[in-house]
């Protein structure tokens, strides 16, 4: 788990999730409760997929929160 900060100053905590088909996604939560988002990754698996998040610099991550949908949404390609 990472935690990042948006332009806003809202902070959020990164981890890796699964979507349907087995296909791994970035989890944003926000820390005031607001409503998780979600974004795919190039990762195969949990286990690359926290590599991919560990290694990921900070522009890019918040470039993904950038591109995120509400968890109930279908995730942005």
């Amino acid at each position: 788990m990472r935690r990042v900060t948006d332009q806003q100053g809202q902070p959020w905590d990164v981890t890796v999730g699964r979507e349907s088909y087995g296909m791994q996604v970035f989890l944003f939560m926000p820390q005031d409760g607001s409503g998780v988002r979600k974004a795919l990754m190039k990762s195969d698996t949990w286990l690359d997929g926290e590599r991919e998040l560990h290694l990921m610099e900070e522009a890019a991550l918040l470039e993904r929160l950038g591109a995120s949908v509400p968890w109930e949404e279908t995730a942005a390609y």
